[in-house]
């Protein structure tokens, strides 16, 4: 009896070295490389941090940079607007947003850095419909390397922080 007892203890201590060491011959598990879902999640999420009381989504979309972005945004109304664009990609570490209004003088381009967490937050006044433009990303890897997420908020006057017309350009 006493053998079996001893016999059961010395198993037990040599199970819980082999949980606590780890020692079970079990591989440990590989890191996770970039990912578009994870990536896709990571944008989402940064564009949902500092909207302000009384912001209201009025467009949404996200994309791959392979495909580019092409988007007509329609701000018209009498509230102002804020682009919201995160981009996140294991290729490129910044994408050139273009943005111009129908029947304005020109376009303006911006640097959209591909950092994850990192969002450009652009300050629209009403008026006509915006072009949002986004070259794409040649690539002959699959799956896509690289991610954009962006959103077109109004805002209430008093939300408006920085400069006020983005597109228009701000002194100093």
């Amino acid at each position: 009896m006493r053998i079996r007892h001893s016999l059961a203890l010395v198993l037990a201590l040599a199970a819980g070295a082999v949980l606590v060491t780890g020692c079970g011959g079990g591989a440990a598990p590989e890191p996770k490389g970039w990912e578009p879902e994870d990536a896709l999640q990571r944008a989402d999420e940064s564009l949902g941090k500092d909207v302000a009381a009384g912001a209201r989504v009025t467009m949404r979309g996200t994309g791959f940079l392979k495909a580019g972005m092409d988007k007509t945004l329609e701000t018209g109304g009498e509230r102002p607007f804020r682009f919201d664009i995160a981009c996140d990609s294991e290729e490129s570490s910044r994408v050139t947003l273009l943005l111009s209004r129908e029947g304005g003088s020109g376009d303006r381009s911006f640097d959209v850095s591909c950092t994850a967490g990192e969002v450009t937050r652009l300050n629209l006044p009403a008026g006509s419909a915006l072009n949002a433009h986004i070259d794409p990303a040649p690539q002959e890897d699959s799956p896509p390397a690289g991610v954009v997420s962006w959103q077109l908020l109004t805002l209430d006057p008093e939300a408006v922080q920085g400069c006020p017309d983005a597109l228009a350009g701000c002194p100093g």
